[in-house]
């Protein structure tokens, strides 16, 4: 219900026409179409990270881990709404004829949601182009494709994306065997060509694939409402310098990063959320953290291996602010309206004994294995 609500409150701040109704059955052939009343008087405040809009369910579910009761949406009775079309397509038996049922019926309708997975090659190709200019004639809010192998050109080859210019808002692309590095146009990559073609693009979710590498050139032409990114779940190893920029929130976890570019965080100064956890990082040095730390509302690095090392002698000036006439340390404050959840193990030199576990939030200098 949540992850519903989630989206629908997603299109109703960024869209005042609601989705139009769904076209005949005979028309879809093996898509579906849902077009439900949205209620207006809904009460809600959304979690930190945003809930992924998507039908499908990862391994794990990690969308409720970063819900309070607090968060939890309350339906208040209205009469009046709006309306919420999503069209799902599953189970074409070839590209032409998926192509050819969106093409007549979603003809001239705007669609809040267009889901597409299991989509087939041509049978000359194992890799997945989308039809050409398929959506030319249509226009969508929300794309998201789905357990297909496709090709690391997908978003420009053939300009499936024409007619978007104004109207999509969300690009999610899951399961979708993607592989190596994600780079603009470099040969033998994934390609981010054609998103800056898409200027009212708010977010892109890349999660469940095998991304090892971020390019700096991937992100380096971004359509320019683009806040958000998600590359979750994937094989990240490496992020090259500058490779993200204006972001508000970005969610890096479950991969296989051990640090950060220094740069990292200097192009985004309205950078709010930061999702990290379960990744490999060993250290927390002022470059790239010391910079952002107080603009974050929401950082999680749980599930990695973060020392209390010198490398966090930063932290303790942010936590603790020196004070001219205090004779002892101040205790640890945590800034107004921050979420902060992670921890640095403090390692014991002698045998048979276990680590510490510190919380980041409550550091203090003894808990620090600095000379």
């Amino acid at each position: 219900m949540f992850p519903i609500l989630a989206v629908f409150l997603f299109l109703c701040t960024t869209a005042s026409r609601a989705g139009d109704p769904c076209p005949p059955k005979s028309e879809l052939g093996t898509c579906t179409c849902n077009h439900v009343q949205i209620p207006t008087g809904i009460a809600t405040t959304l979690p930190p990270i945003p809930l992924k809009n998507s039908t499908i369910q990862p391994e794990v579910d990690r969308d409720l881990a970063f819900m309070t009761p607090a968060h939890r949406p309350t339906v208040e009775d209205n009469k009046n709404g709006s309306t919420y079309t999503e069209v799902i397509c599953k189970g074409s038996k070839t590209i032409t004829s998926l192509e050819e049922t969106i093409k007549f019926a979603l003809h001239r309708k705007l669609i809040d949601k267009l889901v597409v997975s299991n989509v087939p090659a041509l049978k000359e190709h194992t890799l997945v182009r989308l039809p050409a200019r398929w959506l030319l004639n249509a226009r969508i809010r929300q794309f998201e494709i789905r357990d297909t192998i496709l090709s690391g050109d997908f978003v420009w080859y053939g300009s499936p994306f024409d007619g978007q210019a104004d109207t999509l808002l969300w690009l999610s692309i899951y399961r979708c065997s993607l592989y190596g590095s994600l780079s603009f146009e470099d040969p033998g990559t994934v390609h981010t060509k054609g998103l800056h073609l898409l200027p009212h693009l708010e977010g892109v979710d890349l999660s469940l694939n095998h991304l090892t590498i971020i390019r700096g050139s991937a992100f380096r032409t971004p359509p320019v409402n683009l806040s958000t990114i998600l590359l979750s779940r994937n094989s990240l190893q490496t992020i090259e310098a500058s490779s993200f920029q204006f972001l508000e929130k970005i969610d890096l976890s479950w991969n296989f990063l051990k640090n950060l570019p220094q740069d990292f965080f200097v192009n985004m100064p309205s950078l709010k959320i930061v999702d990290l956890s379960k990744n490999f990082l060993h250290t927390m040095p002022d470059k790239p953290w010391a910079a952002v730390w107080k603009q974050l509302t929401f950082l999680d690095v749980t599930g990695n291996f973060i020392d209390c090392d010198c490398n966090l002698l930063w932290l303790l000036s942010i936590l603790s602010p020196a004070d001219k006439n205090a004779t002892t340390t101040p205790a640890p404050t945590t800034l107004p309206g921050q979420i902060i959840r992670g921890s640095c193990f403090q390692n014991s030199q002698m045998p048979g004994y276990y680590s510490a576990d510190n919380d980041l939030i409550r550091l203090t200098r003894g808990q620090l294995m600095c000379d």
